[in-house]
């Protein structure tokens, strides 16, 4: 008899283990919420609410991402969005992401697929302009090179891109062929061919080369100042007038003489006059001194006068004789008794 009750114990503990495994069985089969579907069986396609929440849940992440500057991550939740439903919003952020990654050409093509998507107008007006606007912009962005010039110690480097001065480095360059060129105080000019696509970052190094010092020629010595030539004795070919002069002025000066002796001979006679009346030493000595002025100034005037006249009669019309052909010599004296001159003549 126990040994039934044993059995119909057993019996009862395996009939309950079968029926929880069967009411278990579908659960395990489902799987946890979020576990990826066993394979070889598709997932549950998602409802349009469902959709609309995770790409509204997306497109927000997309916002913050954008707005915390990490553009590639908001580019990929944008793009997550625009798949679960598709819109011009999120088309346009895709391509606004790219652009402010520098993707030049990836925004290019972002904002020309917001273009062909056809948004509407009425609610994309600024949108459309914007999208329009950097497509023309981003074709024609230039590239950054930044110059790396060697060595980096060089003072006053002035870089030019095709002959154009520039300021700052990087340097804005056109897509296309360029040539840049750096100078430096104390380098020669170097020069380096590029060519870039637009809205490209670039590096380009240049190394310059010391200028070459232009030997130092030293000054010739200066020379001597050559000595002036011996003036010429100037020439008596002049005209008859100028011979004239030396004459003029000696009988001129004889006439002064002649005039002052007269003066004080006038004076001698008068103080001669007043001694015989009243004879005094003082009127001897004014007299004597009147005398002796006078005879002085007639013995000059007849010195000068004589010398005039003997330049007058020896002038040869402005030719000079030569000294041994001279025809007069006169020879001028003054002594304290009176004046006079000696003169010789030869025909």
């Amino acid at each position: 008899m126990r040994l039934n009750v044993c059995r119909s114990i057993v019996a009862q503990a395996a009939l309950s283990g079968l029926v929880l495994a069967l009411a278990a069985s579908p659960a395990l089969a489902q799987g946890k919420p979020g576990d990826k579907p066993a394979a070889g069986k598709p997932a549950k396609p998602k409802t349009e609410k469902e959709k609309k929440e995770a790409a509204k849940k997306a497109f927000e992440e997309a916002q913050a991402k954008f707005n915390a500057g990490e553009y590639a991550a908001a580019h990929d939740l944008y793009k997550q969005a625009d798949e679960l439903v598709p819109g011009a919003v999120p088309k346009f952020k895709m391509a606004e992401s790219l652009d402010k990654a520098n993707d030049v050409d990836g925004a290019i093509a972002a904002y020309e697929a917001f273009l062909a998507s056809k948004p509407p107008e009425d609610k994309n007006k600024e949108r459309i302009e914007a999208a329009k606007s950097r497509i023309s912009a981003l074709q024609n962005a230039p590239a950054d090179v930044k110059v790396v010039v060697t060595p980096a110690d060089a003072a006053n480097v002035v870089l030019s891109v095709d002959g154009q001065a520039q300021t700052g480095n990087p340097v804005k360059v056109p897509p296309g062929k360029h040539t840049i060129s750096a100078k430096a105080q104390g380098f020669e000019e170097a020069k380096v061919e590029v060519e870039v696509k637009r809205g490209e970052k670039k590096e380009v190094p240049v190394t310059l080369k010391a200028a070459s010092v232009a030997p130092v020629i030293p000054d010739k010595p200066k020379e001597a100042p050559k000595p002036a030539p011996p003036k010429e004795a100037p020439t008596t070919e002049s005209s008859g007038t100028s011979t004239l002069i030396p004459a003029i002025v000696t009988l001129s000066l004889a006439g002064a003489g002649a005039v002052v002796g007269g003066v004080f001979g006038v004076l001698a006679l008068k103080s001669k006059g007043e001694f015989e009346d009243t004879p005094t030493q003082d009127l001897f000595d004014e007299t004597e001194r009147n005398a002796l002025i006078a005879d002085m100034s007639f013995g000059v005037a007849l010195t000068f006068g004589v010398t005039g006249l003997v330049l007058l009669l020896t002038d040869s019309g402005g030719e000079e004789a030569p000294a041994e052909e001279k025809k007069a010599f006169i020879s001028p004296f003054v002594g304290p008794g009176g004046a006079g001159a000696v003169g010789t003549f030869r025909f």
